[in-house]
């Protein structure tokens, strides 16, 4: 979310601490994680961050693997926070008094709904809809709040239930919907193509040479009303998505059989979050929250678990070839059956030699080409 207005790029630095080695390290704190680096650029992380976005969720290819999509979700929750420590954007100021430079990190809660939303963790995708619910309306308060991209998509984004359309009207205003997409969609894909032409790399932000600031800042306004153009669609999707996650949940979680419940009194009800100011405290909560699940047991417990079953996969190993291994001597070696193997395997090849000359004495050379004679 929006706090606090500064120009041009921004370096987070935390304060300085001594290392034990007598270094000097630098520490970003986002909940309870610390990252120690050297100097923390976010313009850098909002490259690396976007760049990864459209490889894995705009491109055609294979859908992203879980890791990927967990990877990019806490390098993007690290982002958030610290573009709301930094104070980039302030409430009382309006879209013309934001640097075009900063004006990109409006796109951030909405890229960290993107990712959150597609998580292929089933056991956690209920909660990961609703974190995304959160980031989306989010994003959705600050453009409009800039009056950014179409007022028809801000006013369908904060439509109640009681202010729902009739099914032609909601008809027309997908078909204008979409169209809008396709138009600012043409309109990125080009200036994108003119940022290559270029700077050499269509992911790298700000301006120069023939790509001025003037089209650095059509750009970010086409991708972010093209962003907000996409919310309502997954809002609504992700709202009918939810009661049936709950259903699933309730049932044991996936891959268990449904059961029989006693059906509900009530119809499921999804709570709007209306007060700008309550929204914007969720949306804090979670961008500041640890980004990963805190371990439960020590590394030294967790080496005596794995040691212990590399034991127990040896012994099993070993007490599986000593009975193979007496099974095979007692059934050719012992008793009165020596050289039983090698007569079996010699009667064994007689017969496999005498099934191969029948089959050929059956198909005769050339007997499959149908264009000549058979030899």
């Amino acid at each position: 979310m929006a706090t606090g207005g500064t120009e041009g790029e921004h370096e987070a630095r935390a304060s300085s601490s001594s290392a034990s080695d007598g270094q000097v390290v630098r520490e970003v704190v986002v909940g309870e994680e610390v990252r120690e680096t050297d100097e923390y650029r976010i313009s850098t992380e909002f490259y690396d961050s976007y760049k990864q976005y459209s490889a894995l969720l705009r491109s055609e290819g294979e859908p992203p693997k879980q890791e990927q999509l967990e990877a990019l979700q806490t390098q993007l929750r690290v982002m958030a926070s610290n573009v709301m420590r930094l104070r980039l954007f302030s409430p009382n100021e309006e879209l013309d008094d934001i640097n075009t430079a900063d004006l990109k990190f409006l796109l951030v809660p909405y890229l960290l709904a993107e990712v959150t939303a597609a998580t292929r963790d089933m056991e956690s995708r209920l909660s990961s809809l609703k974190r995304a619910l959160v980031y989306w309306r989010a994003f959705s308060a600050d453009c409009q709040r800039l009056q950014v991209a179409h007022a028809d998509d801000l006013r369908a984004i904060d439509r109640s239930p009681e202010d729902a359309l009739d099914p032609a009207s909601k008809r027309e205003e997908k078909i204008d919907r979409y169209k809008r997409c396709k138009e600012l969609d043409q309109k990125a894909a080009y200036l994108f193509s003119k940022k290559r032409e270029v700077c050499g790399d269509e992911f790298h932000w700000g301006a120069g040479g023939s790509f001025d600031e003037d089209m650095e800042r059509e750009l970010v306004l086409a991708l972010l009303g093209r962003a907000v153009a996409s919310v309502p669609d997954q809002i609504s999707s992700t709202e009918q998505e939810l009661p049936l996650l709950e259903m699933m949940m309730a049932r044991g979680g996936p891959g268990t059989g449904p059961i029989e419940r006693p059906p509900p009194a009530e119809k499921p009800m999804i709570v709007r979050i209306q007060d700008k100011a309550e929204l914007n405290k969720l949306y804090r909560e979670m961008v500041f929250q640890c980004p990963y699940e805190l371990p439960t047991v020590t590394l030294a417990e967790v080496a005596e678990a794995e040691m212990a079953e590399m034991h127990e996969r040896e012994a099993a190993k070993f007490h599986h070839d000593r009975r193979s291994g007496a099974d095979e001597a007692d059934r050719w070696w012992s008793g009165d059956r020596q050289g039983a193997r090698e007569d079996a395997e010699e009667e064994q090849k007689i017969y496999k030699d005498r099934d191969w000359d029948d089959w050929k004495d059956d198909h005769p050379w050339g007997s499959g080409n149908k264009n000549t004679n058979m030899g």
